[in-house]
């Protein structure tokens, strides 16, 4: 057995364990893993060995699926209690039907189930269905950045009050220039005085900055970074992480109904100057 540190781990059945002593499986990671190549699992088949690839998305979401059939138009799809532990409340639900219809939709969504509906109240078709949630705890986390040197950006945008919150950290070290007659520590990223005592207690070097800026587009962003600080607008691509700040719900009885019995007119509508112009016939 060879240890190291606690940290990586090797035992003698063969477990490798890397950021803890207790591997449960032939490696198991304690922590983020990250890949220049690919991730695959492998398959024996009648045509070989084959590799199968997992899904990837700009988030960190969990999947669920499965199929079901409308009871006179309403299908109640409960959701799995363990499944329901790892991810968000929110999800977005996927449907597709078996057979010709006149449409299904998702009526009502509840953390534990969702409610489908048919165009036909008589419907029985059967469809399937999938889910897509983010993962708990990771919902800010969408395209983060491998960084391995220079400086780390996170932009945390308010679409709400319209700003974006930016924290940059460096591991560059300031450097000195006299400002009135003194010499000054200043950050290397920004051009900025350096807070002498704060930057004393900051282990390796860290420079912390943080700022606002009115703008949610990711490209004005860029750009308004670019103009606070040194760095140019590849180097802030290359080091930025966007999040965006997650709005308060607010519960609200408004809902769009559907009046299926009307008859349907949404073609033949035109506005002209605000005015709704309904073409009959």
């Amino acid at each position: 057995m060879v240890q190291w540190e606690q940290s990586l781990l090797l035992i003698k059945d063969g477990n490798v364990g890397i950021g803890t002593t207790s591997p449960a499986s032939t490696l198991t990671v304690v922590g983020n893993f990250s890949a220049t190549g690919t991730k695959s699992a492998v398959v024996n088949t009648s045509y070989g060995i084959r590799k199968l690839y997992a899904m990837e998305s700009p988030d960190i979401r969990f999947y669920d699926q499965g199929i079901s059939s409308l009871n006179n138009g309403i299908a109640n799809i409960s959701l799995d209690p363990i499944f329901i532990e790892t991810v968000e409340p929110d999800y977005i639900v996927y449907l597709t039907p078996k057979a010709d219809t006149a449409g299904i939709y998702v009526a009502e969504t509840a953390k534990e189930y969702f409610i489908v509906k048919g165009r036909n109240p008589t419907s029985s078709i059967q469809f399937s269905w999938l889910i897509s949630a983010m993962r708990k705890g990771y919902s800010a986390t969408r395209l983060d950045s491998e960084r391995k040197e220079g400086a780390e950006i996170t932009a945390v945008i308010d679409e709400k009050n319209k700003v974006t919150e930016i924290e940059i950290k460096g591991n560059e070290i300031s450097k000195t220039k006299e400002v009135s007659g003194k010499n000054l520590s200043v950050n290397s990223i920004t051009g900025n005085a350096v807070n002498e005592i704060s930057s004393a207690n900051n282990e390796n070097n860290l420079i912390e900055n943080k700022f606002t800026a009115a703008a949610t587009d990711e490209n004005d962003i860029i750009i308004k970074i670019s103009e606070k600080t040194n760095l140019d607008k590849e180097q802030i691509k290359k080091s930025i992480t966007f999040k965006r700040k997650q709005p308060l719900k607010q519960e609200t009885n408004g809902e769009e109904k559907i009046d299926n019995t009307a008859p349907q007119y949404a073609n033949y509508m035109s506005k002209i100057n605000g005015s709704i112009i309904l073409k009959l016939g």
